[in-house]
């Protein structure tokens, strides 16, 4: 049974739902989990295939979400599928258009089973950081598959940066039966300890990946594990232990099976060992939902992050300076520069993004900037605002960093309410941990999952940033515990050294995903901290200096400022 409703809302769902169920005369089967599928249009056959035969093993709700941000709609349609169409549960399908997409997770939230675990699977392509991502924050499982993206490895290595205990990826679930054939093998009689191991498979292939690293971190140092890349239709084509006595080589011979050499054996033996079905894979995660930590152990020994914040400055172009008078004259040249770079962007791509400041400087280029727009031929519409750093204080608090700018931008410059992303609050409901996590999750929806690439494709168009006297930029400070983080979009920082003493700042890879970066300085007191950032990259030390953009850095100091230099 197929039931449709358009524009429709979450608790008409699931009254319509409750009277399907009675209509056909269905048992209230005892469901073992919601899943929710994350998908685009065109692409739910599969994944729904795949979902409804594992829910006869596993009984679930299955919630597929596909977004439609590009609609010109701002409405939810769903479709519901109960009895044969829907397997050993029931299928949901949400189709949410334009900004219908800004709060999946309280949409869905009606449509959960009572105190049963939550999957979130993204079957096609992940957040750059799944907990951070409003459907995987819900979620006890959070399940990727890099193998459906353009650069596999590279999405893998962004997922070890934000993995958060309960991740997990399908190509780790494709190489657990080859993870128990080779711990077979490993004990072969004599069983010798093997001297070392190589595998073999596809350049950048994440499974040859994970099952290299599986294998270094299960033996230690002692025996080495190398990777040979070749030509194959396997992504994963060869394990050997290589050992005194001879070696042992399992390798995949066909799509059904591994062929298995053993020493002093001269016939090869045939084990059956099919290739993994979108199916096999996701009953597999259905099976056990506590987290995976094997997984995130040896997602660490994959990609070995030095966890240094000033890895995404490096490799980017070197910093310009345009030195002006005063500080009039810094608000006067940033804001000219940042409104030419919005435009182009708008012009190019259809859309900018742009990082306000706090301060006495960062507020003037704000309201300077709101008026070059209202008086620009700029289609203020496809302009989004956000903020690099807040104070973690009441909404209508002086000390926040948006008040003085808000209104200059929304009725001033014409820029929507909704693309003006504010960040919480200490009176929005949330604890400091919680609403950072929050303005993470905006832009997560919004598509910045470029922050958690090094040197990858930029999201922010232009951010402006001011800088302490102590060399601090947002709400980072030297040698601050909570400006190490950088896993997360945006971090919570406590005891910060200038009051207020709670934050919420941009982390590191977020604010290096800009394209064009703009500091802009002014002042004698901060002369020293110029000069520092001018030097050499040093996150802990200076995190001025620790902060470029993928196109440009230009540094727009007043004489004061630029006393050093």
């Amino acid at each position: 049974m197929i039931s449709t409703l358009e524009n429709t809302t979450a608790s008409q769902i699931s009254a319509r739902l409750r009277d399907l169920r009675e209509e056909e005369g269905l048992i209230s089967l005892n469901r073992v989990a919601t899943l929710v599928i994350v998908t685009h249009t065109g692409s739910l056959d599969d994944p729904i295939k795949a979902a409804v035969r594992a829910s006869q093993e596993h009984p679930a709700r299955i919630i597929v979400i596909v977004t439609e941000h590009g609609s010109t709609r701002d409405a939810l349609d769903a479709e519901i599928r109960v009895g044969t169409d829907a397997g050993a549960g029931e299928v949901i399908i949400l189709r949410a258009h334009g900004r219908v997409n800004a709060g999946l997770d309280t949409l869905i939230t009606p449509l959960l089973l009572p105190d049963a675990p939550i999957v979130t699977w993204w079957p096609y392509t992940p957040p750059a950081s799944p907990s951070q991502d409003p459907l995987g924050a819900i979620a006890q499982r959070r399940i990727t598959d890099v193998y459906q993206c353009e650069n596999p490895k590279s999405s893998l290595l962004r997922l070890a940066r934000g993995y958060k205990s309960g991740d997990s990826d399908l190509s780790w679930s494709r190489i657990t039966n080859w993870r128990g054939l080779v711990a077979t093998a490993y004990d072969y009689p004599p069983a010798p300890t093997p001297t070392a191991i190589t595998v073999e498979g596809i350049e950048n292939n994440p499974s040859s990946l994970l099952m290299q690293a599986w294998l270094q971190n299960s033996l230690g140092d002692d025996v080495p594990v190398e990777f040979k890349a070749v030509e194959a239709d396997h992504g994963l084509s060869a394990v050997t232990l290589h050992r005194a006595d001879g070696d042992i080589r399992l390798m995949r011979s066909s799509e059904e099976g591994i062929t298995m050499s053993l020493p002093g054996n001269n016939d090869d033996q045939f084990v059956t060992m099919p290739k993994r079905t979108m199916y096999d894979l996701l009953s597999e995660e259905l099976r056990r939902l506590d987290p995976d930590d094997v997984y995130g152990d040896v997602l660490k020994k994959a990609f070995p992050l030095t966890g240094d914040p000033g890895s995404f400055a490096v490799g980017k172009p070197e910093p310009t300076d345009v030195f002006t008078a005063d500080m009039d004259a810094v608000v006067k040249a940033v804001a000219k520069d940042a409104v030419a770079r919005i435009a182009t962007a708008i012009e190019e791509r259809g859309i900018a993004h742009l990082v306000l400041t706090g301060g006495r400087a960062g507020t003037a280029t704000a309201e300077r900037i709101a008026i070059s727009l209202e008086f620009a031929d700029v289609d203020t519409s496809k302009l989004h605002v956000w903020w690099g750093d807040e104070r973690f204080v009441a909404a209508k608090s002086s000390d926040r960093n948006d008040r003085p700018v808000i209104s200059a931008l929304t009725t001033g410059a014409g820029i929507p309410v909704y693309n003006v992303h504010t960040i919480p609050g200490s009176d929005a409901g949330m604890n400091l941990d919680e609403a950072a996590a929050w303005y993470g999750q905006q832009l997560t929806i919004q598509g910045g999952d470029s922050a958690f690439t090094t040197q990858g494709e930029a999201y922010f168009d232009v951010l402006l940033l001011g800088v302490g006297p102590d060399g601090h930029v947002a709400s980072l400070f030297p040698e601050h515990p909570d400006a190490r983080a950088t896993s997360a979009y945006a971090v919570p920082v406590r005891q910060s050294p200038k009051p207020p003493s709670e934050r919420i700042s941009l982390s590191w890879p977020v604010l290096n995903s800009s394209r064009h970066v703009s500091f802009l300085v002014a002042g004698f007191d901060k002369a020293q901290a110029v000069k520092t950032a001018h030097t050499k990259i040093d996150a802990a030390q200076c995190p001025a200096s620790a902060v470029r953009g993928t196109e440009s850095t230009t540094w727009f100091l007043d004489k004061e400022a630029a006393h050093f230099l």
